[in-house]
């Protein structure tokens, strides 16, 4: 897999870095707002902090705060000690998750053979972006601008959506709205000449051009873009258990859904029925409830989203194609003609449920899985 260290300047490296640096707030500058916040002294405050930081669970400063653990009304013992830091995640999925299957899942183009040949609905590729000689199982490469240009000025079914091919957190995601003789549109961007395009996006990085996947009519009164399911997937002597359904809802100025784009949502949904439970915002280091939609003024509490039924099949049937992957994720979108398999994740983030659910993910019945899966960290 192509590791991101291999270019300077694309949008991978530039994106990167506003993810990692979205919790960059100084510890000092955490301890002031979270004494004024909780009406606690600044002392009391930090070492508290400080106790999370060198406990099992690692939370640091940012997270401390960012779930209110210093508001001690809030919370029981049992219930602070439920949560884990982000950073923890890939040292305890990789302890039982089969390894063999990272790539399957990691490279986004395989994924979609592996998923084709099970007829899962998908996002259609139309083309891969790859200046390497790796080549694509029938698939159309474009390898130079003139290629690139020569597709597009083609394509008449845009919107389009281009994505890394080994992506994670949404880095590099796109929409491409047009295309002429000279520039490429993208959504909220200036047009771009084909070769900076090549320069400045994909450098020796792989992308997929996809057809861009419309929402529901329901998801389409509050956005635009994509709106996608995380179902949280765990293995339980040989049963699925799927604890969590969350839905990422992003704000319509953005190209995906991912959390750390700011006025994205996450929306806590009732797995058994797809009821939206909670909306949840973030501002600056505090996470915000909403009880509307903040960008619209609709109601969305208490709304049920289409084609459940079919978005837990849909779930089943990608997780039993993954069975040796023990714990997973997927991501799904629904469409007016019903879900379909965004993504399949080999593991996924713990802080998702955190934040929609306001509780901590390891809760003892979730202990209890993982170490049933083999981990000695949990």
């Amino acid at each position: 897999m192509k590791a991101a260290t291999m270019d300077t300047g694309t949008i991978i490296e530039s994106d990167t870095k506003a993810f990692e640096t979205k919790d960059k707030y100084s510890a000092p500058d955490l301890i002031v707002h979270a004494a004024r916040r909780s009406g606690r002294g600044a002392f009391s405050i930090g070492r508290e902090m400080m106790s999370f930081s060198l406990g099992k669970a690692k939370l640091q400063p940012s997270e401390y705060v960012l779930y209110a653990l210093y508001e001690r009304e809030r919370y029981s013992q049992a219930e602070r000690q439920a949560f884990i830091s982000a950073a923890m995640h890939g040292k305890i999925v990789y302890e039982f998750n089969d390894y063999g299957w990272f790539d399957v899942a990691g490279d986004k183009w395989l994924s979609s053979v592996f998923l084709g040949r099970d007829g899962t609905p998908q996002p259609e590729t139309l083309a891969v972006i790859d200046t390497s000689p790796r080549r694509y199982q029938g698939g159309v490469k474009l390898s130079s601008a003139d290629a690139l240009r020569d597709f597009l000025t083609r394509e008449q079914g845009f919107p389009l959506f281009c994505k890394y091919n080994n992506g994670r957190w949404s880095v590099g995601a796109s929409v491409i709205t047009g295309a002429d003789e000279t520039h490429i549109h993208m959504k909220g961007k200036s047009p771009i000449l084909y070769e900076d395009f090549l320069r400045e996006y994909v450098g020796s990085h792989v992308f997929l051009i996809q057809r861009f996947v419309e929402n529901h009519p329901f998801l389409k009164q509050y956005t635009s873009t994509t709106a996608t399911v995380r179902m949280v997937n765990i293995w339980r002597d040989d049963r699925l258990w799927t604890p969590h359904a969350i839905l990422k809802l992003p704000s319509k100025e953005n190209d995906a859904d991912n959390f750390w784009r700011a006025g994205n949502l996450v929306c806590q949904l009732d797995v058994e029925t797809g009821e939206v439970l909670t909306v949840v915002g973030r501002d600056g280091p505090d996470l915000v409830r909403h009880e509307v939609h903040p960008e619209t003024g609709k109601d969305i509490i208490g709304e049920r989203l289409p084609h459940w039924r079919e978005v837990l099949q849909l779930n089943a049937r990608v997780a039993e194609m993954h069975y040796p992957v023990k714990y997973q994720t997927q991501d799904i979108a629904i469409t007016e003609d019903g879900p379909i398999e965004i993504e399949f994740n080999w593991g996924g983030a713990f802080e998702l449920p955190q934040i929609a659910t306001g509780q901590g993910f390891f809760t003892e019945e979730m202990r209890e899985a993982f170490r049933g899966l083999g981990s000695r960290r949990v």
